[in-house]
């Protein structure tokens, strides 16, 4: 019979993060194109919408602060992905019993 392994929850955290820097990265770069490429028609169109609006005055910083929990998540997730991952046999009862 095979021991029970923990789960990291450190992955788990990565995947909303991550979701959110991608939709973020998205529209910040849709909202760059768009400036650049798109007609006087187009921009008109598009200069009031909220996200853009919200974008242009925070993008940057939200870019950045989503990079840095990505970070730090990506350095604990391979931090304690050995100690998520040892056989709960090993674990003297105290500790088996707390990590349940």
């Amino acid at each position: 019979m095979s021991a029970k392994k923990w789960k990291n929850p450190f992955y788990t955290l990565l995947i909303p993060a991550g979701l959110a820097f991608c939709i973020t990265g998205f529209a910040y770069g849709m909202m760059a194109f768009q400036e650049v490429n798109a007609g006087r028609a187009a921009i008109e169109q598009t200069a009031g919408h909220p996200l853009f609006l919200w974008l242009q005055s925070h993008g940057t910083t939200a870019i950045l602060v989503e990079l840095a929990i990505l970070a730090v998540l990506t350095v604990g997730a391979i931090g304690t992905d050995s100690w998520w991952t040892e056989e709960k046999k090993d674990l003297p009862a105290d500790v088996a019993d707390k990590r349940r």
